[in-house]
């Protein structure tokens, strides 16, 4: 009988014990739910479903998610099995927590890979900080294994994700991404204790247009989007959902003075019990689109919540 009533994810279950890892199969997991909120690989596209989590002993990766991911229907069906590598943490990590992976290749037409880099947040410099795991990596690839890394956060579920695409790691490689959670979970620890970082500052009115209306400030930080009203208003930065801006039609010039455009903006957040709540107010048409910008970037492309 199968174990996860998958045979592939048997097979990928099998491997991890062939390679010495001391795992245990769990069923029902929350952190299963990492894998089902998003589009497969590295965020792109099908649908994929986590068969079971895999507790692993003795490591600094936590768990192994088995991932089935599906695209197309039919006939035209093309289904994949993967692993997806998650690090339990004590704490939130922030948004900028977070690197992915690229190559520098030579040649027309056997492309040698002879550099490689990390890019992205914060997280980028500690993993390029590492001049023994970065050589490490640069073997596996000259090995011609393909990599891929994504390491992302997953501040809801309170830990890193890292994603390598679809193929079975090797000793060696499972034994370099468990280097790149140790250093991973140092970089949250050493963030998590300096101040915030703004990201962004600038004026909203709320309900302008009446005798209530009041003009606050407003901040995104790197862990908050914060507003200092007469009510404060402060939500952690992965709570936010999105941030619609209603844009006006162009403004009109009259004697030769500019009309000041401003955009109606809606957030969209979640409270501490998981309810969806929003917060509307105005600003000028230039600030909010970024606001906007700063919101939406604050989890690069193939990460989402």
């Amino acid at each position: 009988m199968p174990l996860f009533g998958d045979k592939s994810a048997d097979k990928l279950y099998a491997h991890l014990l062939k390679l010495g890892i001391q795992a245990e199969m769990l069923h029902g997991h929350p952190l299963q739910k990492v894998c089902t909120k998003k589009g497969g690989v590295l965020g792109w596209g099908g649908e994929a479903k986590s068969l079971g989590l895999v507790q692993v002993a003795g490591k600094n990766i936590g768990y192994v998610n088995i991932i089935r991911q599906r695209h197309g229907s039919g006939q035209q069906e093309i289904t994949f099995h993967y692993f997806e590598y998650l690090v339990p943490l004590r704490e939130i990590p922030s948004s900028l927590c977070w690197a992915v992976l690229v190559t520098k290749k030579r040649g027309l037409f056997r492309r040698e890979v002879v550099n490689i880099e990390w890019r992205g947040g914060t997280l980028a410099d500690t993993l390029n900080g590492d001049p023994t795991l970065k050589q490490s990596l640069l073997m596996e690839f000259q090995l011609n294994r393909p990599l891929d890394i994504l390491v992302a956060p997953e501040p809801i579920y309170r830990c890193i994700r890292i994603e390598t695409g679809r193929h079975l790691p090797s000793g060696s490689l499972f034994d370099y991404l468990d280097r790149v959670a140790v250093l991973t979970a140092g970089h949250v620890t050493e963030v998590n204790s300096q101040p915030e970082t703004v990201l962004f500052e600038g004026k909203i009115e709320f309900n302008p247009h009446s005798k209530g209306a009041e003009v606050a400030d407003c901040y995104v930080t790197d862990r908050h989007v914060r507003i200092e009203s007469k009510e404060p208003f402060q939500v952690p930065l992965y709570m936010v959902e999105d941030c619609y801006v209603s844009t006006p039609p162009m403004p009109s010039f009259g004697a030769g003075v500019p009309v000041v455009s401003y955009s109606a903006v809606t957030l969209r957040y979640r409270d501490e019990s998981g309810n969806r709540r929003k917060v509307e107010f105005e600003m000028q048409t230039g600030y909010a689109a970024q606001l906007q910008s700063e919101l939406r970037n604050s989890y690069p492309r193939g990460i989402t919540r």
